[in-house]
């Protein structure tokens, strides 16, 4: 059986995984042109069922819909191998000249791969229920298949730029366990999905979201109770899924051009649904972000633990405040410092965006100084500040100064929450 300390390892890294960074390139969205079609991946790209034979798998049944429409000009599954890991995908891609040439000649990819790296050290016991996994691996497979998916996605950006990539989510593959031991693979299930969504969306792919299809109950979909593939049916909601995905339309913001010097980082946050647009389709990347704001993306972003929090106090933040949940987390886990007031709606400045992402993202300095007119070497932030630019995460000014109050704008937030993933991905 998993411990619940297996969450604890991985809250210093898990965003590493959840985003890391890449060239953001728009996602792409259905038209006329004709589609040719490869999938690459595991055994459901293979299309292995229930009963551990081969018939059609969703990229079937994506390439009958797609050919039903006079839209399918080729389409191969060759190179989808069950129990195929990243590291399988990736050399593929790297030493297979046939692999390579498909993936030059396609113009539509999709990548179903990952689960076999988090299980691959995993067994099921059909008489207690029960997945017997090895929890001191979990963080070390979770860091393998985001640094293999960056790789991955790159080395097909490489062999073609102007494939439109598709990246596989993954469903709940285990509800004959224990009702016990369900809510953990639940969540480790999740938390696999979250990394390759993550890594997708940062190299410009598009991931595919089933699990909500098929639920936290999927035995509908899974009929055998010792295998872990879905039937017909479970493979025509993961098409569904995928030619919905190929139909949506890109979201990016009317107030931020082309050539905009965050364009990438502000699409990236869009992508991810860190920012949303408002009504009218806009952004507002020079726009002050505040203090609310910032707990909200923080709180969704960071691993925390799950227990209700000691209200932390503050005059203006009421228990039925929208980001009350989100202040009171942060608080408890010290990124936020308690005081009389949290002033939710005020601009974050430069030195306080410093301290919270520091402490959230757990970001240490060079232990020197750094070199600014504004701050000396007891100044209560500087260790925040030298963790940041000693990191190259933030900069100071060309005038020498930090610019210790100013106003921390949208785009500038974007930029940094994306440094700060190019950095824990480079380690």
């Amino acid at each position: 059986m998993m411990k619940e300390n297996w969450k604890r390892k991985l809250s210093s890294i898990t965003l590493m995984f959840v985003l890391v960074l890449s060239l953001v390139v728009p996602n792409a969205s259905a038209n006329a042109e004709t589609v040719n079609y490869l999938a690459l991946g595991d055994s459901l790209a293979a299309g292995v069922t229930p009963n551990k034979t081969l018939d059609n798998g969703y990229s079937d049944f994506a390439a009958a819909a797609l050919k039903e429409k006079n839209l399918l000009g080729s389409y191969s599954k060759a190179f989808a191998v069950p129990r195929h890991k990243t590291d399988d995908v990736l050399a593929d891609l790297r030493t297979n000249a046939q692999v390579r040439e498909a993936v030059k000649s396609s113009n539509t990819i999709t990548i179903s791969v990952g689960a076999n790296d988090l299980l691959k050290d995993a067994k099921l016991d059909p008489e207690k229920k029960v997945l017997v996994l090895d929890e001191k691996k979990v963080p070390d497979n979770l860091k393998n298949v985001a640094v293999n998916y960056a790789l991955i996605l790159a080395a097909i950006k490489e062999l073609n730029p102007e494939a439109k990539v598709y990246v596989m989510g993954y469903y709940f593959s285990f509800p004959y366990v224990t009702d016990v031991q369900k809510p953990t693979l639940i969540e480790l299930t999740k938390t696999l999905n979250n990394t390759i969504e993550g890594v997708s969306v940062a190299q410009g792919a598009t991931f595919v979201s089933v699990y909500e299809k098929f639920g936290d109950d999927p035995k509908a979909y899974l009929p055998n109770p010792i295998d872990i593939h879905p039937n017909g049916e479970g493979y025509k909601i993961m098409s569904e899924a995928l030619l919905e995905s190929l139909a949506k339309p890109q979201v990016t913001a009317k107030d931020v051009p082309a050539g905009h010097w965050a364009e990438k980082e502000l699409n990236f946050v869009l992508a991810s649904k860190i920012y949303s647009l408002d009504e009218k389709g806009n952004v507002y990347p020079e726009q002050a972000i505040t203090r609310g704001e910032v707990a909200d993306i923080l709180f969704g972003l960071i691993p925390l633990t799950k227990n209700i929090p000691v209200n932390p106090g503050y005059k203006d933040v009421p228990e039925t405040h929208p980001s009350y949940m989100a202040i009171a987390k942060l608080t408890e886990a010290g990124v936020f410092t308690k005081d009389t007031n949290f002033n939710s709606d005020a601009p974050l400045t430069r030195v306080q965006l410093a301290k919270v992402v520091a402490l959230a993202f757990q970001l240490k300095g060079n232990g020197t100084t750094p070199a600014y007119k504004d701050i000396s070497e007891s100044y209560w932030a500087t260790p925040y500040i030298s963790a940041l630019t000693s990191n190259k995460i933030m900069n100071g000014y060309s005038n020498g100064t930090f610019g210790l109050h100013d106003k921390t704008t949208k785009a500038q937030f974007a930029v940094i929450l994306v440094r700060v993933q190019a950095m824990a991905t480079a380690k």
